[in-house]
């Protein structure tokens, strides 16, 4: 769970989340609620996690700084 200043703030983290999802081909679960963000990530097919979760997650956490 991230917690942005702003509801606006929230939205534009998510925005850039999506972006790199597509490039990737792997969409986490994405939850708002006003100012917080919460991630869920999991390769669904593969029943669990795995190194795309774990490259997806780098990456969000490298876009939260942004």
């Amino acid at each position: 769970t991230y917690t942005m200043p702003t509801f606006p703030e929230g939205i534009a983290f998510v925005d850039r989340i999506a972006e790199a999802a597509e490039v990737a081909q792997h969409h986490p679960d994405i939850d708002i609620r006003y100012t917080k963000v919460t991630i869920a990530l999991s390769t669904h097919d593969s029943g669990g996690l795995t190194q795309k979760d774990i490259d997806m997650a780098a990456t969000i956490e490298s876009l939260s700084a942004s």
